[in-house]
């Protein structure tokens, strides 16, 4: 009996690992970078994270600043991406932004930024919707301009950040950040694997992240090939499980995630310098994957033609059962 007990939870984790699966193909990419409005608008580029919220019918972008400042703003989008309409807002006291996330519960908004003075600090900021800023908890320690690249917020009201690249260079984990907004603390740490090297080059690292369904996490990792003058990257994307808090967590103060990869058809697009990434609306009846890149405001750009130069890329994924 229990034998049989045991295969039937064996095969019953099976199932709902298969469940849980998905993979991703090409539905539609643009260029915004080709936008006479939008290249007349000398803040936007540089697009670090992007949201959709599906009640307000809108997108929300976030650059990670131009200037030596780095100073951060904020694009409102309608849901049909009418680059000839849009919002901009000054991010005030928010500088070197890298994900943004909406807060249903309040209609706030939420960022990580990577800004520090010598040792890079991983910040979790609110933004009221008055305008206000609150800086929720601060984190030491990351490498220059390595700090919290990626967040995500999830059904129980914990913000997640990580960093992008591991906290030493031959330590192979960066560091993923539980906070909990009710509880105002952090509740957890853990470890997630990466290949610096994956492309060839010590430059992969996260540059986000996204809840999934049924209990995980979506990371994206994206990777320099070492052909900058022809802005090739590699981009890959990893399911894990969420790490277990407070009392769940046990006596583990620190947990190792264990990483899955997702199948990606990119439909044989040029892919540029992916940041953000956000689910999209329903389309044609599928759930949708919405990536964006940072074009660097074209400050690796000044010697090449204007067809060789990074965009700002809006690729459309739709999403598939596995």
């Amino acid at each position: 009996m229990k034998t049989i007990g045991l295969f039937f939870l064996l095969w019953t984790a099976a199932l709902v690992a298969e469940a849980q699966h998905f993979r991703l193909e090409l539905l539609k990419w643009y260029n915004l970078s080709d936008s006479t409005t939008l290249q007349n608008d000398p803040y936007f580029g540089g697009l670090s994270g992007i949201e959709y919220v599906p009640k307000l019918g809108k997108w929300y972008l976030v650059t990670d600043g131009a200037d030596s400042t780095r100073q951060s703003y904020l694009f409102e989008f309608d849901s049909l991406f009418n680059t000839w309409n849009y919002k901009r807002w000054k991010l005030n006291k928010i500088h070197s932004a890298e994900s943004v996330r909406f807060d249903k519960a309040d209609s706030s908004l939420y960022f990580t930024t990577e800004l520090g003075a010598g040792k890079t600090y991983g910040e979790f900021l609110k933004l009221k919707k008055d305008s206000t800023v609150h800086t929720l908890a601060s984190y030491q320690d990351f490498e220059d301009n390595k700090g919290f690249e990626a967040m995500a917020l999830d059904s129980n009201r914990v913000l997640w950040g990580a960093s992008e690249w591991p906290q030493t260079p031959n330590n192979p984990y960066c560091q993923v950040t539980g906070y909990g907004l009710n509880q105002g603390d952090t509740l957890v740490r853990a470890l997630y694997p990466l290949d610096r090297n994956a492309c060839g080059y010590p430059d992969n690292g996260i540059s986000e992240m996204l809840l999934a369904r049924d209990g995980q996490l979506l990371f994206l990792e994206r990777c320099w090939t070492g052909e900058r003058d022809q802005s090739n990257y590699s981009i890959r994307l990893f399911t894990t499980y969420i790490p277990k808090t407070g009392s769940d967590a046990g006596s583990q103060s620190t947990s190792l995630l264990e990483k899955n990869p997702v199948e990606v058809n990119w439909g044989g697009v040029h892919l540029d310098n992916i940041e953000g990434m956000s689910w999209g609306p329903i389309i044609n009846g599928n759930r949708t994957l919405v990536l964006i890149s940072d074009n660097n405001f074209n400050k690796f750009d000044r010697n090449k033609t204007p067809e060789n130069r990074q965009k700002s890329q809006l690729i459309i994924l739709k999403v598939l059962p596995d």
